[in-house]
């Protein structure tokens, strides 16, 4: 009788961890689901993709990454200028055309552009350009330098070789920080021009102005309707305006000075700010697409698709050109040709992509 009463209590026990589980079935499914599609960190932190030399004898493209400057032919890689504690490159600039330099910003607290000369192959001694007499100053990835001027409290973009020569500047805005400076995904190396525009954005702590640069001398403001909302990204197409905010909503109008702007579409995401979102007008299908990549670690690219009549219909993206970017955090990208990009990820290397082709390389197996 003992040993019969030991079989059933061992059989009992056996069915009940059968069922639990086959109740957690689904939820370790996607758990291990999660951990198969992981890509594993390839030990390259990337901050920005600084730009592409064509003019040299050998295309170079120049990066940063947590360790400082980097340039690489394609097959290997030459740190050029390795970060300091209290002198970390934050932003830089290629410039090929004036200078052939690469400038960049550190956090020094100078409020000074410092610059590698590609000629010489070494840092320049003195500082290439001082903001110092302002209260704000940011070097953007296009050579402009947006600084905050405390006198008139008006934010004002300048050339980074040009502090004294004001190209275009936002009226007075007492009591406004900048908030974030929004340039078009994989186009931020670009001059700024009627379609390469820049969004600048600023807050008082609870709300928001923001202000269209159109590439000229015009910056507006952008209806007061915009007030509530944190802006993730922008993308022009066609001259629309597309902006996506934080929460995952996506607005647009005709012209950044239209009455509203008009909400297209509620992702249900998140996203952070400079989040990733290329747009482009698909020809085949005549219809506005916005390829986005939300804040979560495990979000595949969500692409949202613009009909003609403005309906709207959106879906994650998993294959093709979208394959290995759904465990990885984009921090920056480069237009190569037409819907060709490279996209630098945080901790998972660089992958190039064509979105036209559907088709993405493995991390770091990118060309030139």
């Amino acid at each position: 009788m003992k040993k019969n009463h030991i079989l059933t209590s061992i059989t009992l026990t056996l069915l009940l961890s059968f069922m639990l589980l086959s109740c957690n079935a689904d939820a370790t499914a996607g758990l291990f689901r999660q951990i198969s599609e992981s890509k594993a960190p390839v030990g390259i932190v990337y901050k920005q993709i600084v730009g592409l030399d064509t003019t040299s004898p050998t295309r170079t493209l120049y990066y940063l990454t947590s360790e400082g400057l980097f340039s690489t032919d394609g097959t290997s890689s030459t740190k050029l200028l390795a970060n300091e504690e209290g002198n970390i490159i934050q932003s830089a600039y290629l410039d090929t055309t004036t200078a052939a330099k690469v400038v960049f910003q550190t956090n020094d607290g100078t409020k000074k552009l410092y610059s590698y000369n590609l000629t010489t192959g070494a840092l320049d001694s003195a500082a290439i350009a001082d903001f110092s007499t302002y209260d704000t100053v940011k070097l953007l990835a296009n050579g402009l330098v947006l600084a905050k001027d405390g006198v008139t409290n008006t934010f004002k973009f300048y050339n980074y070789s040009d502090s004294l020569n004001v190209i275009a500047g936002t009226p007075a805005v007492s009591g406004y920080a900048l908030e974030a400076v929004l340039q078009l995904s994989g186009k931020e190396h670009l001059g700024a021009s009627v379609s390469e525009p820049i969004l600048i954005s600023l807050t008082d702590g609870s709300n928001y102005k923001h202000f269209y640069y159109d590439g000229a001398a015009t910056v507006t403001e952008l209806n007061s309707s915009t007030s509530g909302y944190r802006f993730a990204s922008m993308a022009f197409i066609n001259s629309d305006v597309y902006l996506l905010t934080t929460d995952g909503k996506l607005y647009a109008a005709a012209t950044p000075s239209a009455a509203t702007f008009n909400l297209m579409h509620d992702t249900n995401e998140s996203y952070e700010k400079h989040a990733f979102m290329y747009g482009y007008y698909d020809s085949g299908t005549t219809q506005t697409k916005l390829i986005t990549k939300p804040s979560g670690v495990n979000d595949a690219l969500y692409v949202l698709s613009i009909s003609s009549t403005g309906v709207v219909s959106a879906s994650d993206k998993t294959d093709g050109y979208g394959e290995y970017l759904n465990a990885a955090e984009i921090v920056g990208s480069y237009k190569k040709s037409a819907n060709v990009l490279l996209v630098a990820t945080l901790e998972n290397g660089m992958y190039e992509i064509d979105i036209t082709g559907d088709t993405s390389s493995e991390t770091e197996a990118y060309t030139l």
